[in-house]
């Protein structure tokens, strides 16, 4: 994520993060989407939380871009997009509002995923299981391989606990808290 930072009414700088979307202006345009944390974002006009969820509503900013349709990426690329893969905008949406809560120091959703994960290490009952599913589900989607700090295990660990078709034995409970004991400190 990119640090940004833009200067308040008074002359205070107030923090914030960018995330990259495309606002949509006739054509595609890439951009970087600005997460204050007063609770602004800028998306090419400073707005609050809602004003940007209307924004989104009203496709002005966007995850997505038609096949085909026009895209501009500032001196880097203007032609049609061939792009395949995107973030859901609902997501990005979750992950604007995590951004947030983590600028004004408030728990963010992978902290209170870790938290509902040690819970149920610690007590491994069927509502810590329920629990830790819904802390998880709450992590924006392309997120969520990250929550344990390795995206090459994709939080492995956690999906397996969550599995409901999945008994979780003590041996994995043990197994979890030995190779993420890190997540006590």
């Amino acid at each position: 994520m990119l640090q940004i930072y833009r200067n308040g009414a008074n002359g205070e700088i107030i923090r914030g993060q960018g995330l990259s979307a495309f606002i949509h202006n006739v054509n595609y345009h890439e951009t970087i989407i600005k997460v204050f944390e007063d609770g602004k974002i800028d998306c090419w006009g400073l707005v609050d939380f809602e004003e940007f969820k209307t924004k989104v509503a009203q496709g002005w900013v966007v995850t997505q871009v038609p096949k085909g349709a026009r895209i501009s990426c500032h001196h880097l690329y203007w032609g049609n997009s061939t792009l395949e893969f995107y973030i859901e905008i609902d997501e990005f949406v979750k992950e604007v509002a995590d951004i947030i809560n983590q600028l004004q120091g408030k728990p963010t959703v992978a902290k209170t995923c870790l938290q509902a994960f040690t819970r149920f290490l610690t007590f491994p009952t069927p509502e810590n299981k329920i629990s830790l599913r819904a802390a998880y589900d709450a992590i924006p989607k392309h997120l969520r391989i990250y929550v344990l700090g390795d995206m090459d295990c994709k939080d492995s660990a956690i999906l397996t606990c969550i599995d409901e078709d999945t008994e979780v034995s003590q041996e994995i409970i043990e197994y979890c808290k030995t190779d993420y004991e890190w997540i006590w400190e």
